[in-house]
C-alpha cells in the first residue's frame, strides 16, 4: 500500500504539534513546582508568611485585616529572622457599625462591676435570711438573687454578641480605637470623628519550620495612625440595674478580685458568667522553636525586595 504525500505531511504536522504541547505543560509544571518550592523553602520570611500567621491572630468577625507589608528583616541566625512590618485592621460596616460598636461595648462594659456588686450584696443579704430559717431553699430561691444572676447571664450573653474577639491582639486593637472614639465622643456632638481602622507597625522574631516561616513569640505592636470617618454616636442611657449602694466591705472586696485585669478584656466562661480576666494571646505566638527544625532541601530562594514605610 502506498500513502500519498499529504497524508504523511498531516501525520508529520501531528506529531509535531502534539510534541510541542506535551512540552509546554512540562514546564508549566516545573515553573509551578518551583515556586511551590520556594515560597515553602525561602531562606528568608516574606509576606505572605506574615500575612498567614497575622490572620489567625486576629481572625474575629467584626473586623478584617489588609494592607500587610513587611518592611525590613535582618537573619538572627541560622533559623531565625527579625522582621518589621506594617499591617491596618479595620471594623467591618465602616463608620456606622464602628460607632454602634464602640458605644454599645462601652455602656454594656460600663454595668459589668455595678451588676457584680449588686449580686454579691443580694447574696449576702439571702445567706443572712437563709441562716434565720426566712429562705428554707436557700439563697438561690431568692427573688433579688435570681433577677441579679439573669441580669448578669443577658449582659453576658449580649457583651459576647456584640463582641466575640477572643485574642488579645484583636481585643487590643479595638480597645484603642474605642478609647479614641469615647474621647471623641466627650464633645458631645452627635457627628464624631469615629475611629474605622487602625495602622499598626510590627516587629517580631520568625522562626523557620517545614509548613513555612512562622512568629516564634508574640511581636511587638505599636500603632501608626488611627484613620477615621464622620458618623452619628449613638448614647445608650444608662439601665437601672440594681441597688449598687452596697457595703464598703463588699466594694473593697470586689475591686480586689478585678484589680488584676490588666487587658481590660472581659472573658466569658462555658456557663455564661462574665470575669474580668486577661485575654488570652493568639495560638499563633505560642508556636515553639526550641527543636531544631527537619531541613527541606530547597531550589535557590527568589530576591527579596525590601519597602520601607514612613514612621
Amino acid at each position: 500500500m502506498q500513502y500519498s504525500p499529504s497524508c504523511q505531511t498531516n501525520s508529520a504536522g501531528k506529531s509535531e504539534s502534539a510534541h510541542l504541547k506535551i512540552n509546554s505543560v512540562t514546564r508549566a509544571v516545573a515553573v509551578l513546582a518551583c515556586a511551590v518550592g520556594l515560597t515553602a523553602c525561602s531562606s528568608k520570611p516574606e509576606t505572605a508568611d506574615i500575612q498567614k500567621d497575622l490572620a489567625e491572630a486576629y481572625a474575629c468577625p467584626v473586623i478584617e485585616l489588609s494592607d500587610v507589608k513587611k518592611a525590613d528583616g535582618a537573619e538572627a541566625d541560622g533559623k531565625l529572622y527579625d522582621v518589621s512590618f506594617t499591617h491596618t485592621v479595620s471594623v467591618k460596616g465602616g463608620a456606622d457599625a464602628a460607632a454602634k460598636l464602640f458605644s454599645e461595648w462601652a455602656y454594656l462594659e460600663a454595668q459589668v462591676q455595678p451588676t457584680q456588686i449588686a449580686l454579691d450584696k443580694a447574696l449576702f443579704d439571702a445567706d443572712v435570711r437563709a441562716a434565720q430559717g426566712q429562705l428554707p431553699d436557700g439563697r438561690n430561691a431568692d427573688p433579688e438573687v435570681r433577677r441579679l444572676t439573669q441580669a448578669k447571664e443577658q449582659l453576658a450573653t449580649r457583651l459576647a454578641s456584640l463582641m466575640p474577639c477572643e485574642t488579645i491582639e484583636a481585643v487590643t486593637r479595638l480597645q484603642v480605637m474605642r478609647s479614641a472614639a469615647e474621647e471623641a465622643a466627650k464633645s458631645g456632638q452627635s457627628q464624631i470623628a469615629v475611629p474605622v481602622a487602625i495602622k499598626v507597625r510590627g516587629t517580631g522574631r520568625m522562626g523557620k519550620a517545614e509548613s513555612g516561616w512562622h512568629f516564634a513569640g508574640m511581636p511587638a505592636f505599636s500603632t501608626v495612625e488611627i484613620v477615621t470617618a464622620n458618623a452619628t454616636y449613638p448614647r445608650f442611657k444608662a439601665e437601672a440595674t440594681a441597688n449598687t449602694s452596697a457595703p464598703t466591705e463588699a466594694r473593697r472586696l470586689v475591686g480586689k478580685v478585678r484589680a488584676g485585669n490588666t487587658d481590660s478584656c472581659l472573658e466569658v466562661s462555658a456557663s455564661g458568667m462574665p470575669s474580668a480576666t486577661p485575654c488570652r494571646a493568639s495560638r499563633t505566638w505560642r508556636r515553639a522553636f526550641s527543636a531544631p527544625a527537619k531541613t527541606v532541601p530547597c531550589a535557590q530562594s527568589r530576591g527579596n525586595s525590601m519597602t520601607r514605610t514612613k514612621s
